[in-house]
């Protein structure tokens, strides 16, 4: 019995070893699918004329989310299980509609809530019309510029709307749309390390390179009071080191949402239109402050940083009336106003104090 029970224990797990390794054995790889989408001649023509493009950069989707991540193609075209190269086209045609939310359906969830799922035009937008078709990037690293121009600027002209928004221009530039248009978005105050002449953000690299220091331990080289953030004091250290490595650099201010399913879901009736919630000293929105350095792949490290650096350096282009008043420069211009009023007041005290005397001179 025992080895007869052996036996059958034997062959089951020969059974499933020989299952599993057909599945894997008979999978398309992607190399075979870009055996042809490689091709940038690759073409279809349509029933109206118009002729299609099918071709897939092997570069451009190899750096892409999808393929960083190593997702196969039939992952997506989940319908195409085998070729057939005896055919003209080794799959059927046309291939089914990808579902995306098959993977992503938190996103989904949040898209079905949005104003883009309730839109009133014949067709809604779909995921591809923002994120591409095989080309979808990450954004962390991204600035306000460049999210807004890969997004929500190739449909939309904002200028043309928020008339009540004092300032339009500059709250475009530093406030990503997705801060008021996604309420419940997790967001923060990303600051970056600029150059403050030409504008432009400087290569993390420069500066971990700069600092000596990692990714992983640029936090712990940093933070001398291991409380767990930047603070003022060591901000300014790590400025003070870039300066003398012949570094030039500043702090950029930008509010952003962090990359959550919950960004897309995209309100406007919804959206936030109350200044306090922003121009505020006990503003939520403002407390989360972090440091951002991106990377190659353009996602991004990001490290806390304490709320008072806001009120403590000149952070470019951000300055939130109400909520990030620098005090130096309070101190500065009360004294300025106190000056004028002593000066005004002493100037006409000492004219009364000598009316007498200047009325006998005449």
């Amino acid at each position: 019995m025992k080895a007869s029970g052996k036996s059958l224990a034997f062959i089951v797990f020969g059974v499933i070893f020989l299952f599993l390794f057909s599945l894997g054995a008979f999978a398309i790889e992607n190399s075979e699918c870009l055996d042809c989408h490689g091709d940038p001649d690759f073409t279809v023509e349509l029933p109206n004329g118009k002729v299609k493009s099918l071709y897939v950069n092997p570069d451009k989707f190899k750096v892409s989310v999808h393929g960083t991540n190593e997702i196969a193609c039939t992952d997506c075209h989940s319908d195409i299980t085998k070729l057939n190269y005896e055919k003209e086209v080794p799959h059927k045609v046309p291939v089914a509609k990808v579902n995306c939310s098959d993977c992503h359906d938190s996103e989904q969830e949040s898209v079905e809530e949005s104003v883009h799922s309730k839109s009133i035009s014949p067709k809604a937008p779909e995921c591809f019309n923002c994120h591409s078709y095989h080309y979808t990037e990450r954004s962390a690293a991204l600035t306000v510029d460049e999210r807004d121009h890969k997004f929500c600027l190739r449909c939309h002209d904002p200028l043309k709307s928020h008339n009540w928004l004092p300032q339009k221009e500059f709250h475009f530039a530093r406030v990503e749309c997705s801060v008021c248009h996604s309420p419940e978005a997790p967001k923060f105050v990303a600051l970056r390390f600029y150059n403050p002449i030409t504008e432009e953000v400087i290569p993390s690299k420069k500066i971990l390179e700069a600092l000596g220091a990692t990714y992983e331990d640029f936090l712990e080289k940093l933070d001398k009071n291991k409380n767990g953030k930047l603070d003022t004091e060591e901000l300014a250290t790590a400025l003070a080191i870039l300066k003398k490595k012949g570094i030039h650099a500043a702090f950029m201010g930008e509010l952003v949402v962090d990359m959550d399913p919950s960004v897309h879901s995209i309100t406007k009736e919804k959206a936030i239109k109350e200044c306090s919630k922003c121009h505020s000293e006990k503003s939520s929105i403002l407390s989360n402050v972090q440091l951002v350095l991106g990377k190659g792949d353009k996602t991004a490290e990001t490290y806390p940083v304490s709320k008072a650096a806001l009120t403590s350096f000149h952070v470019g282009h951000f300055y939130a009336i109400s909520a990030t008043r620098i005090k130096v420069i309070d101190i500065i211009g009360l004294l300025i106003v106190l000056g004028g009023i002593a000066f005004a007041g002493g100037h006409g005290t000492i004219r009364m104090l000598t009316i007498p005397l200047r009325r006998k001179n005449k």
